[in-house]
């Protein structure tokens, strides 16, 4: 029995040629659609949907939690959560009402508290006990709200993370979080001037609206002016990271608040079920 030896005619060639083509002018296309969707990321990435965002960073969230990284006072995270609810809940009204917020309280020393992708706002330990009062601790997270609702985590984050959560939200797959990082470039961003300024104006507005008065807006950043020692001031090493420009800022809140002619008058101490969880 001979060996059967395939011949390719012309016809069969020529379907060859279309596939080999089809092929190309396909990858072709995929490679200038993500150098595009990288070029012009910041135009279009608003349209991705906080669903979208949740579904990207969730997997790192678990792994937080999974790993104790995520395991502040029960007191203290139905004090922040409640606390950043009902600020969300005084945003003004184009903002719109569907946005869920997921308030963490960090058992940490650090002085941070940071947005990040998916509506997630985390707030640490050392955050509560360095402002000392309620009014302060609300602007702060009023600030985080702020850039939630302003999408600045999608904004800030870097251009590849963003193709990520654009082919994870096309796929409608979630990403393994073994085969990433789950540091830095996942969870923390750093802001723009501009981004920074614009969450002060709408946090400043909403603790205004709860507390019917402007104090307790620039405490925190004030106390980072302060003469602290190296010890003192890594502290707050997270924070000023994140949120850069802390001079620039209280001037310009301090220009708001004259603006609107606004007082500040006295502060809201915290629960004393909250000052015994941070004495414990």
């Amino acid at each position: 029995m001979s060996d059967y030896i395939h011949r390719v005619d012309a016809a069969e060639r020529e379907k060859i040629a279309r596939f080999a083509r089809g092929f190309a002018v396909a990858a072709v296309a995929f490679v200038l659609f993500i150098v595009l969707l990288f070029v012009t990321a910041d135009r279009w990435l608003t349209l991705i949907s906080i669903e979208s965002e949740r579904q990207f960073i969730e997997p790192y969230i678990e792994l937080m939690v999974e790993n104790d990284l995520i395991d502040g006072d029960p007191v203290l995270q139905d004090y922040v959560r409640e606390l950043a609810y009902d600020l969300n809940g005084r945003l003004p009204r184009q903002f719109g009402d569907d946005f869920e917020l997921k308030v963490y309280v960090v058992d940490s020393d650090l002085v941070n508290a940071f947005a990040t992708l998916g509506g997630y706002i985390f707030v640490f330990d050392g955050l509560i006990e360095a402002v000392d009062d309620e009014n302060s601790l609300a602007m702060v997270i009023a600030h985080e709200v702020a850039h939630v609702h302003h999408r600045d985590p999608l904004l800030g984050a870097g251009r590849g993370l963003l193709i990520q959560v654009m082919i994870s939200a096309l796929s409608g797959s979630s990403p393994d979080p073994s085969t990433l990082s789950v540091g830095s470039e996942v969870v923390l961003t750093s802001y723009s001037r501009d981004q920074e300024m614009s969450a002060d104006e709408l946090a400043l507005e909403l603790l205004y609206d709860r507390y019917g008065h402007a104090g307790g807006a620039t405490t925190l950043f004030e106390l980072i002016d302060d003469d602290f020692g190296d010890e003192e001031l890594a502290r707050f090493a997270e924070f000023l990271s994140t949120h850069p420009d802390t001079d620039a800022r209280i001037e310009r809140i301090d220009e708001l608040i004259k603006e609107q002619g606004w007082s500040e008058g006295k502060l809201v101490p915290y629960p004393e079920s909250v000052q015994s969880a941070l004495r414990n």
